[in-house]
């Protein structure tokens, strides 16, 4: 059920983002579809460093697209905060808001993924550069919201689009974790039933 969800929020999100002129970058993070990894999908980072994913260039500034999938992290690392830098040229100025701080929440309580991202530049005929990071939750709710942080309920794409860009994000969704009022609940009917059914064989 949990495949099926995201992978219906992934290609909602990809339909969000679709470039819908041309020479318009393009920019996606899914870590709803792979367990334990995150998919960064990039297109059209089209001047200067193109696009550089935690220090690597995963696309030369081409019209071109890549996708990169990497780690949550592992028990021994913690979760791994990915930084990511790209640049486009823009056909005007860049539009409110340029930069914001994202935190995805998870319906039983917690933080699953925090999203940072910054526009600077652009301009007619100019140069805009985005950087940002991305970190997703090992266990349900290990992440802490930073002060300021807008919420967003995990699952829903976040768009953060701005001039000649498109681009999104989508969250992972999180089992929600069974009160542990109805697992006393549960064990206390229980009792009760074996406590009823002794009284009755004697």
């Amino acid at each position: 059920m949990k495949r099926l969800l995201a992978t219906g929020l992934a290609i909602s999100a990809i339909a969000l983002i679709s470039p819908g002129a041309a020479n318009a970058a393009s920019f996606l993070i899914n870590d709803a579809t792979v367990e334990g990894s995150i998919i960064f999908t990039v297109g059209q980072f089209d001047t200067g460093m193109g696009f550089v994913l935690d220090g690597t260039q995963i696309l030369a500034p081409s019209l071109g697209t890549a996708t990169a999938t990497v780690s949550e992290g592992t028990a021994a690392t913690g979760p791994i905060t990915h930084t990511f830098t790209g640049q486009f040229l823009t056909g005007g100025a860049l539009v409110a808001p340029t930069s914001g701080v994202i935190a995805f929440t998870e319906a039983g309580g917690g933080i699953s993924d925090i999203l940072t991202f910054s526009y600077t530049g652009g301009g007619a005929g100019g140069v805009a550069t985005l950087t940002g990071s991305f970190v997703s939750d090992l266990d349900p709710g290990s992440l802490i919201a930073p002060p300021g942080a807008t919420l967003v309920p995990e699952g829903a794409p976040f768009t953060f689009n701005n001039t000649n860009i498109t681009a999104a994000a989508v969250s992972d969704v999180e089992p929600v974790p069974e009160p542990a009022s109805l697992s006393l609940l549960g064990m206390g009917l229980l009792g009760f039933a074996r406590s009823r059914s002794r009284r009755k064989t004697r």
